[in-house]
């Protein structure tokens, strides 16, 4: 099923592009696309760094890659130093009350993580700030996680270069009733559907460009 940013990506807040370093991947979706991505900056103690681009109102694209000097090595760096091209990684969800969120989720039998405070400063110096949660159990390999801004922070879709917008993005996956299930619960306007396997697909227009990412 392919649903159109307008009327069916309610409540979807990033979607992750995982590159195996940030210099090649900014220039590839340049080439792609017209629009060079906007550093962002690193993630302290998860060995990660980003570049981001608007995808309009409330939603951005994260180019994420392995920190050229890691601060940490995980399964999420080795993941991303091993891809051979942009890969789609992951997405968020948005979420205004995380705690209570929480409390839904495991109410509705879902196993969640503890909610994780994070931050980064972008290269200006200004510092974002955040809150994450994330699905344990059920396994549902393309769920998103959940995050809820800082009060202070502006948001990354009003701060990154624009003129990109979705014209389409396709989720489907194997457990595609868990994951109708927990997006219902979010209040998150995106329907999945069933498939032998995972599997993302974004189709992004800048300007009179498009381009494909897929998650393999």
């Amino acid at each position: 099923m392919i649903l159109a940013m307008a009327l069916l990506l309610t409540g979807v807040d990033h979607i992750l592009l995982g590159v195996p370093d940030l210099p090649s991947g900014m220039k590839a979706f340049e080439q792609a696309t017209g629009v060079k991505p906007v550093y962002g900056g690193k993630h302290p103690g998860r060995g990660t760094e980003n570049a981001l681009v608007s995808l309009g109102d409330g939603i951005y694209l994260e180019l994420i890659a392995p920190q050229q000097q890691p601060d940490s090595t995980n399964d999420f760096t080795r993941q991303l130093a091993a891809l051979k091209k942009p890969t789609l990684v992951g997405w968020a969800a948005h979420t205004n009350d995380i705690a209570a969120l929480r409390e839904k989720l495991s109410s509705d039998g879902f196993t969640v993580s503890d909610l994780r405070p994070g931050s980064r400063l972008t290269p200006a110096g200004t510092r974002l700030e955040w809150t994450t949660l994330s699905i344990d159990k059920p396994e549902i390999a393309t769920a998103p996680f959940f995050i809820q801004w800082g009060a202070k922070t502006v948001h990354p879709s009003q701060s990154s270069p624009g003129s990109c917008t979705v014209k389409s993005f396709e989720v489907t996956d194997p457990q595609s009733k868990d994951l109708s299930r927990l997006l219902n619960d979010a209040a998150v306007a995106l329907g999945p559907s069933s498939s032998d396997k995972p599997h993302m697909r974004l189709v992004v227009r800048c300007g009179e460009r498009e381009a494909v990412f897929t998650s393999d």
